[in-house]
């Protein structure tokens, strides 16, 4: 773009898809910009949304399987939520919280003590589940102090992409680039035992005295949708407890009733030291975070009054965000939607099973709970691999990962049917819709993904190729 504009509020809606491309590409990242054309969705663009839906610009409305990657926990724009926002704007209520005591802060964090099991009573609210991760690795180290600074994770987990948190989150392949904390040490995921001769060969011998301080696990990898061995849970907490290791549940990705359980670590009865959430928290309006530890956990580490202020956050409690959490947390509750969950989630792996063994030559799996499950496609043939290279001018190797990318590209632009994949594991299609989903609309999901699974993949491949086709030539 050879000339600069300044852009009004309302020149934004008046822009047409071209251009929109051309910003992103211009001034956001023009590599995104390509991934989104991949797939045929540059284009596209929600003029509203409402519940289980997106309607496109062009009228066309989508069902959105993905609740916004675990953000939309109550759909698009719930009434409720709209309602809270307005009502702190309404009165305009004082937003920025740090020369007085917040109540939406302060009854929050009360709400959060109330709904955790055991002395979980502390919280921190910020803006993201990576901040949230880096607030509970900096109050694991201040907690055991400098002399136990080592820290725990395995060796499928995700916990974000901010330095400490990619420091711990293995599944992350930009790590490769960046300088990490040191002191962070792997164990393999669901592996009890050798988490514990991790904590003995960090002991001094014939104690249960180590040098490290906390041990970082999600319940469920979410990214992946890969479960633990039953049990797994209650060990890691034994064993966290007899070296006096801090448990850091991640429950980003599966808190606040995905897998129809408040959070995925209560499925096993189990209580940690720090828990951290986000995502669906914030009522899909509101960018909060946060985590809640133990009493004795938060006050050895910030207890005392110069030590109060030693972790904060500039929009930490802000209002409208606290007030939105306590609305969506009175939905969730009030209407009964975490146990909701879990018998539609039944229903649904039911059903994604019985797809399983209709199509054993398509799908390789299916593994979930609650409403977060994930379908995982076998490679494509042979041929369609190679079709797929030729469209893309790359290598094979690289264009047989693009089988969930034509999968999902065929859902939306066919069958009007939102999915998302796997990070990392791009041949996983996962499906975590919002808790307010209907039978009926899960119905339509396995409709259309029935369609898609007897459709061979030469067939996928030539959809897949026009779509590119007929975008470059407009593009052009």
């Amino acid at each position: 773009m050879n000339e600069k504009r300044w852009y009004q509020l309302k020149d934004v809606e008046d822009l047409s898809a071209q251009e929109k491309i051309l910003l992103t590409r211009e001034y956001v990242n023009p590599g995104m910009a390509e991934l989104f054309a991949l797939l045929g969705f540059d284009w596209p663009w929600g003029a509203s949304a409402e519940d289980m839906h997106i309607t496109l610009k062009d009228g066309r409305r989508i069902l959105d399987m993905t609740g916004g990657n675990g953000v939309l926990g109550l759909g698009h724009n719930h009434p409720r939520i709209l309602a809270a926002r307005s009502q702190i704007a309404e009165k305009r209520c004082l937003e920025f919280c740090k020369s007085f005591l917040s109540p939406y802060m302060a009854a929050l964090a009360a709400n959060m003590a109330s709904l955790l099991p055991g002395d979980l009573q502390y919280s921190f609210f910020c803006n993201s589940g990576a901040e949230a991760v880096e607030g509970a690795l900096k109050l694991a180290e201040k907690h055991h102090g400098r002399e136990r600074l080592g820290i725990v994770y395995t060796d499928s987990s995700f916990h974000g992409k901010t330095h400490a948190a990619m420091s711990v989150s293995n599944l992350d392949d930009s790590r490769k680039n960046f300088k990490l904390l040191t002191d962070c040490y792997q164990v393999p995921y669901g592996d009890a035992s050798a988490l514990e001769e991790l904590f003995r060969s960090h002991s001094k011998p014939g104690t249960a005295k180590t040098d490290l301080c906390a041990f970082i696990v999600e319940a469920i990898h979410g990214t992946r949708i890969i479960f633990p061995p039953a049990g797994y849970l209650q060990r890691v907490r034994e064993l966290c407890s007899q070296y006096d290791v801090l448990l850091i549940l991640d429950e980003i990705y599966t808190g606040f009733g995905h897998t129809g359980y408040w959070f995925a670590f209560q499925s096993e009865g189990i209580i940690p030291d720090i828990v951290c959430y986000s995502k669906a928290f914030g009522g899909g309006k509101a960018t909060i975070a946060g985590y809640t530890a133990r009493k004795s956990v938060f006050l050895q580490a910030y207890g005392k009054t110069d030590e109060a202020l030693m972790h904060s956050s500039t929009f930490s409690g802000m209002s409208e965000e606290c007030a939105t959490a306590i609305e969506t947390l009175n939905i969730l509750k009030e209407e009964g939607l975490v146990e909701k969950a879990r018998g539609l989630g039944d229903y649904f792996g039911g059903e994604l099973n019985k797809l399983k063994a209709k199509y054993p030559q398509r799908v390789a799996g299916v593994r979930g709970r609650g409403l977060l499950w994930g379908l995982e496609l076998k490679a494509p043939l042979e041929e369609a691999v190679h079709l797929i290279a030729g469209i893309l001018g790359g290598n094979p190797e690289f264009s047989s990962t693009l089988a969930g990318a034509m999968f999902m590209a065929e859902l939306f632009h066919t069958h009007n049917l939102l999915v998302y994949l796997g990070f990392t594991r791009r041949n996983l299609v996962v499906f975590s819709p919002a808790l307010i989903v209907k039978k009926e609309e899960l119905d339509q999901a396995i409709r259309a993904l029935d369609s898609v699974l007897s459709t061979n993949w030469l067939k996928l491949c030539s959809s897949f190729a026009a779509r590119k086709i007929f975008a470059k030539s407009d593009e052009a």
